[in-house]
Order: structure tokens, then sequence, then C-alpha cells
């Protein structure tokens, strides 16, 4: 019998594909990442269209081929305006989409990181981008089970102070114990407030993130540090990356 499923979506970019084609990335909530192919989807009459914009939250129906899944029914669920229409939001929107394609595996589910980020791509279309994209890289991390270590040094287990040493390619803080016997290359001095604010980051409510008050300074180190280690962990820097530095 043929593999299909009904899932939630959250679609996450599309290209050209053939005459009337479109490949898509996807994640689901029941498989994970999936590339999809829906079949005449530019031509004018297509029923298919409306559900499969980009970041949008849709239900479909996928047949599930050996490399590619085929999209046959969809039901769209929230199309995010805000996301499509906004370049600054749009983005972001790319960016943490890039970031998901990019340290996720592919078929294999996690709700939790489904969850994640249909939340985030809500709270994109209103709270202020660049904060979210700051909490979602963290939350993104946590999930994937690269949560930067921040309360023990990495080397030596001793309890960290506010104000701290970051080393992306040991994926935490240390102590300047071990920072004097073996210096790291890659060192990045944070402050207590970026400290402070990679901590609530990890684990405030997500709702109540636009709480949260950083100074000009702060932001800088904060964003330095996350860029510097995601790009680490990716053995690249994303391309939307590149483009929202050039925007700024």
């Amino acid at each position: 019998m043929p593999d299909i499923i009904k899932t939630d979506t959250l679609v996450l970019r599309a290209r050209n594909y053939r005459d009337a084609d479109q490949l898509l990335s996807l994640y689901t909530l029941k498989k994970g990442r999936l590339t999809a192919i829906v079949k005449g989807v530019r031509k004018p009459k297509s029923k298919l269209r409306g559900g499969v914009q980009v970041f949008s939250h849709t239900h479909l129906c996928l047949y599930l081929g050996r490399s590619l899944a085929t999209v046959t029914q969809t039901e769209t669920i929230n199309t995010f305006p805000a996301l499509r229409t906004d370049l600054l939001r749009m983005s972001y929107a790319a960016y943490l989409a890039e970031f998901v394609e990019s340290i996720t595996p592919e078929g294999e589910a996690d709700p939790g990181l489904f969850s994640l980020l249909l939340t985030g791509f809500h709270l994109l279309s209103w709270e202020d981008p660049w904060l979210i994209a700051r909490l979602l890289e963290v939350r993104l991390l946590m999930e994937s089970g690269y949560q930067p270590f921040l309360i023990n040094c990495v080397q030596c287990g001793k309890e960290i102070k506010i104000g701290s040493l970051f080393v992306p390619s040991l994926g935490g803080v240390i102590c300047t114990d071990c920072e004097k016997i073996k210096p790291a290359q890659d060192v990045y001095k944070i402050s207590g407030e970026t400290y402070v604010v990679l901590r609530q980051l990890m684990q405030m409510d997500l709702e109540m993130v636009s709480r949260l008050r950083i100074s000009l300074p702060a932001k800088k180190e904060l964003e330095e540090v996350l860029d510097t280690y995601i790009t680490y962990l990716l053995g690249k820097r994303l391309k939307t990356k590149e483009f929202l530095n050039n925007l700024a």
C-alpha cells in the first residue's frame, strides 16, 4: 500500500521545478523535515497553490516516495501575511527556516521543534524580529541537543559567576583558571548582562520575551556569540544571515 500521511506542516522554502511544479522544503509534525514536490502548482487554476505558500502553516496530505514526497491535498491554517509582506520579518523568517533546514536531519519527527517553530512564526509576525530570532536560535539549539553550557566550566566543572568566557568550539563557558592553563583561540568574553539574557532566553516563557530589555552593547555581544557558535556547529555561514547583515 502507498505510504500516505496527513500532517500539520510549516513550509520553509519553495523553488520552481520544471514547467509548472515546485519543490518544497517542509517541516512536518509527523515526519520532521521533508522535501516534497507539488505538481502543476504554478498553473493558474491549481487548487494546491494557496496551501503551499512559503512560511504558511498548512495541513497537507503527502504521498511518501522513496526520496521525495508528493503533495496531493492542502488545507491552509495560517498564512502569516506579515512574513510575506514585511521585508524585515520575511528575511528573519527565511533565516530561521534555513537554520532549521541546516540543523535538523531529514525524516525524523520532533513535535517539540515543530511547536517551537510554529510559535516562532506567530511571534515573528508582530514582535521585534531581532529579539525573536535570538530567542529561536537559543531554543532551536536546545531542542536539537546543542544547548550551550553556561552554568559550569566545560573544562573543570567549576561554577561560573556572572560575566564569562564563551568558547564556541567547546560548546560553553570556561573559567578564568582554565583559560590561563590552556588558552583557547576562539574565546569570547561575555558581559554579565549578556550572560543573564542568555540564561533568560533559555528559561523564560516564549510569550514573555517582549519584556526583556537589552542594552545595545549586550545586543551586539549576544548576536556575535550566537552567530559564531551556530557557524561553528554547522561548519558554514548561513546565506540568509549574510543578507540580514547587509539589510541592517
